[in-house]
């Protein structure tokens, strides 16, 4: 059965809630024996939930509607409300909350329960006679119904608030989705470029290209002579005003432009447009460059997070049909930059976890502290050199990072000690691959770049540990490790000997091309040379000693 609506004959006014949607509702409430209703904003009933069952259709209900008092009272509810609870009448309880929208009380949401209270009093059966019910019939009806008190009560109906605006909400947004849908399938074109934007929405793209690329198709869909983007200038995706189009503009007066649309459009929230610059008191000094501006928010929620603009349309003024497709635009930018900063966000976080759980190891042997840090950068610069995609370069660089996390689980007697091992103690040592495999093995996240911790102590000719693979058995991350891996151990001072020089150490890849390491990779690595080897070592030894620093200031503090 459907939600009941009452006639006009019977109540006035009017009421906000469709009708599908008060029944998708009420129906998620009817278990728990509650009636879901809803009031006009002079107190009378709109709707009520006939299959809630009896005791409310022929009780509860009539005695709501008949109790001219409680109507008044629901009448002068304050529109910043919360549940209030009305308890006059006998055996029922009433939860009502205003449902607001702009401090305007549109209309009013209740449940109707039975209170826990309930008993054949006097009240119960003189309220029978009122709406010929039988008393004892519906002690039987009310029996079948769980009871509440206030406060149970107050939670239901805020829980049916909250419903029915994230509810409401939810359809307006639907709405504004279907009206967007409508308008973009007018052309080809402008499907074309919200398509092409949408494509281009990868988290990791920076925004200056993405913004490129949109303000591109922008110029060739709208035919104006210019757009530029503005980002706020405190926020995490900082960047210089950017124009593109063929109408030119000097950086001081873009900077001024964008410095008066961002608060501009801060407050108004919603998109600016003039087809007259020279009448409008805040933008006439544009007049020697442009004769319109249309600008519209980049926006999240209640944030603002930049701005687009066009200016001046080829042949005509701008119109609601540009407004809504540059705001359209500008939509699919915003969620573009809200992913792109909780992408930065996680990714930055990740990454900080992994440089000190990478610090942690390394500081077990002073001999190999920032070891793992090098190995990760020879490790990205060998993918590079062999054109991996981005993704794969950076698995490679975070396996980089911890492959040596398994040396964790091998004493410190055994790591920091400065002769030749004994057999024990190097079974020991050659157990820390393994290791750091099971400690990475839980978090999904990163389990693609295992293979890389693995293996990363394999040789080319099968000779090599733990698992005495081959060739391209060999996981290529690990083939590419294993070789950054014994440069940087080459080139390092260690307890047991200094450091060799670079072209010593690139002798011996070559010498050990086919052994140990793949020839293939081996002969791209060498390639590089020892002075660019030199320069990417330097770089990184810089930042290298300003971590030091950082790390003996929190020793020491």
């Amino acid at each position: 059965m459907s939600l009941q609506a009452l006639t006009s004959s019977q109540v006035n006014g009017t009421a906000p809630f469709p009708a599908a949607l008060l029944e998708k509702l009420a129906a998620r409430f009817r278990p728990a024996g509650l009636c879901v209703i809803t009031l006009r904003t002079d107190g009378s009933m709109a709707h009520f939930d006939p299959a809630a069952g009896a005791f409310f259709a022929r009780f509860a209900i009539p005695l709501v509607q008949q109790d001219p008092i409680l109507g008044e009272k629901i009448r002068r509810l304050p529109h910043d409300a919360a549940a209030t609870v009305f308890d006059s009448l006998p055996g029922v309880l009433l939860a009502a909350c205003p449902h607001v929208e702009r401090r305007q009380v549109l209309g009013v949401l209740a449940l109707v329960a039975r209170s826990n209270t309930f008993t054949l009093s006097e009240d119960v059966q003189r309220a029978c006679s009122r709406v010929s019910a039988d008393a004892t019939w519906l002690s039987r009806q009310a029996d079948a119904l769980p009871s509440y008190g206030r406060d149970a009560l107050a939670r239901q109906a805020a829980l049916l608030a909250a419903m029915m605006r994230d509810q409401l909400r939810l359809a307006g947004m639907e709405q504004e989705l279907q009206s967007l849908s409508e308008q973009l399938a007018n052309t080809y074109e402008e499907l074309s470029l919200i398509y092409q934007i949408s494509s281009g929405m990868r988290v990791n793209r920076h925004a200056s290209e993405f913004f490129k690329q949109t303000c591109q198709g922008v110029l060739e869909v709208m035919n104006v002579r210019a757009i530029g983007v503005a980002l706020q200038a405190d926020g995490p995706q900082r960047s210089e005003p950017i124009m593109y189009g063929p109408l030119q503009m000097p950086a001081p007066l873009l900077h001024r432009l964008c410095n008066h649309l961002l608060p501009t459009l801060r407050e108004r929230k919603a998109p600016l447009l003039l087809n007259d610059l020279k009448d409008d008191r805040s933008f006439f000094w544009l007049t020697d460059h442009a004769r319109q501006l249309l600008a519209v928010p980049l926006q999240r929620q209640e944030q603002i997070l930049g701005c687009l603009f066009v200016l001046d349309k080829d042949g005509g003024e701008f119109d609601s049909v540009d407004s809504k497709l540059l705001n359209s635009i500008a939509n699919e930018s915003a969620i573009y930059l809200e992913n792109s900063m909780l992408f930065a966000d996680v990714h930055g976080l990740m990454m900080g976890l992994l440089h000190s759980l990478t610090s942690a190891v390394d500081a077990k042997d002073a001999y190999t502290c920032g070891h793992s840090e090098r190995v990760a950068l020879l490790a990205r610069h060998l993918a590079l050199e062999i054109g991996l995609s981005d993704a794969e370069v950076e698995q490679i660089y975070m396996a980089g990072l911890l492959h040596d996390v398994g040396k964790i689980g091998v004493p410190e007697s055994v790591l920091q000690k400065t002769g030749r091992l004994t057999p024990d103690e190097f079974e020991q040592m050659k157990k820390h691959p393994q290791i750091g495999a099971r400690i990475l093995s839980d978090v999904k996240q990163i389990k693609a770049i295992i293979p890389g911790v693995l293996h990363h102590h394999e040789r080319y000719d099968g000779k090599g540990y733990p698992g005495g693979l081959a060739g391209n058995d060999i996981p290529l991350m690990g083939r590419i490790i294993c070789l950054a891996d014994c440069f940087d151990a080459m080139t390092s001072n260690r307890t047991y000997r200094k450091a060799l020089p670079l072209e010593v150490a690139l002798t011996e890849i070559r010498r050990c091309s086919g052994t140990q390491f793949d020839p293939t990779l081996a002969e791209v690595f060498l390639l590089t040379g020892a002075d660019r080897f030199r320069e990417l070592l330097r770089n990184h030894a810089v930042k290298s000693k300003k971590l030091l620093e950082l790390q003996e200031t929190l020793r020491t503090s």
